[in-house]
């Protein structure tokens, strides 16, 4: 093609002014694995003012990226990334470039790693996000805890309930109740974002153990070992939990609709310590409980008897006979460790003489 002109076929100086730009179309391959227009993914950091570009990742969630690829040597493995398909999947990909993602390198968080290797590059995005308050910018005037909630700026501000919403053992918290979360897609016919709603009936309630969290806060926490109602999808096909990840509503289901997202999905990996005031502790108002085993067909040989493990929300199970109130190898670990956290927290500190 010419290099008079773009390369979705709009000339390059048609409506080109100083400060403007032409109007230019954008659509989505049908072979496409991301719903995101590369238009609408780069943006500016909240925190810092520095620019970064958002990619879906592979887990259905999104990751903001440097705007542009660096040597792989030059950063650490656990940071390097590439796109494929439009989706982001960790690793180089063998190749000498890679993109890294901006959390890592944000100067308005604290990063846990002491990596002197990325010291120095630091410094640069320290200095050029100064000179941009300088210039005008004006920062969210609090500051992003862990890197985790720089990357999750994208997300709307949430007011009041938000479910938890539980996959196999993988827990994300929706946007809002999970009967008001409303598709993200770009309805053609109204030319806005589609109104219609993703929950279709689908799913029930069930009551789990609240996640340990890692680190040294996860064992310092009074919490440990209670329990939260969390909104179960077990049941779910991968297309129809496909649907729920990508936050559409049948209309615009993955494979049936080329829309795109009018905005990004929404859903966040649950973390006990961050998402604490959304822990819903009291079973809702008339839920339906999800049943903890499926009923057996009468007359039907389906193994040896299965003794399921006495912890809430585990599925861990055993065929051998165990006493009552068996918990499996995880769960005795676990309590026992929660146990002695309690003790140390909890209990009266015994008297000392000088």
């Amino acid at each position: 093609m010419s290099e008079r002109f773009h390369w979705d076929g709009s000339h390059k100086g048609y409506g080109e002014q100083p400060g403007f730009a032409g109007a230019r179309t954008m659509w989505l391959h049908r072979n496409n694995a991301s719903t995101t227009l590369r238009r609408d993914a780069l943006t500016r950091c909240r925190y810092c003012g520095l620019l970064m570009e958002y990619f879906d990742r592979y887990d259905h969630l999104r990751i903001p990226m440097l705007p542009k690829q660096i040597p792989s040597a030059a950063v650490p493995a656990r940071m390097r990334w590439h796109v494929m398909g439009g989706i982001a999947f960790p690793g180089d990909n063998r190749q000498t470039m890679c993109l890294v993602p901006h959390p890592a390198f944000c100067p308005m968080v604290e990063h846990e790693d002491d990596d002197l290797s990325l010291a120095e590059a630091r410094a640069v995005f320290r200095k050029k996000s100064e000179e941009l308050i300088a210039a005008g910018f004006i920062p969210d005037l609090r500051p992003p805890r862990c890197e985790e909630e720089v990357a999750e700026q994208h997300v709307e501000d949430v007011e009041g309930v938000r479910h938890v919403v539980a996959y196999s053992s993988l827990l994300w918290l929706a946007p809002g109740p999970v009967e008001t979360i409303q598709c993200v897609a770009h309805a053609s016919s109204t030319d806005e974002r589609c109104k219609k709603l993703v929950w279709e009936g689908e799913g029930s309630w069930q009551e789990v153990e609240i996640p340990y969290a890692p680190g040294r806060a996860g064992q310092q926490v009074l919490w440990a070992g209670t329990t939260m109602w969390v909104y179960g999808l077990h049941a779910l096909y991968t297309a129809e939990f496909n649907r729920w990840m990508r936050q559409r509503c049948g209309s615009h289901a993955p494979g049936q609709s080329y829309a795109p997202d009018a905005v990004p999905p929404q859903w966040v990996t649950f973390d006990a310590l961050r998402h604490d005031e959304y822990i819903l502790r009291q079973r809702p108002a008339g839920a339906e409980v999800m049943q903890k085993s499926p009923a057996t067909l009468p007359g039907i040989a389906l193994g040896p008897k299965r003794t399921a493990c006495a912890n809430t929300g585990c599925r861990n199970g055993s065929a051998a006979p165990v006493p009552e109130g068996w918990l499996c190898s995880q769960c005795e670990h676990r309590s026992a460790r929660r146990e002695r956290t309690h003790q140390k927290w909890v209990a009266p500190p015994s008297d000392h003489h000088v």
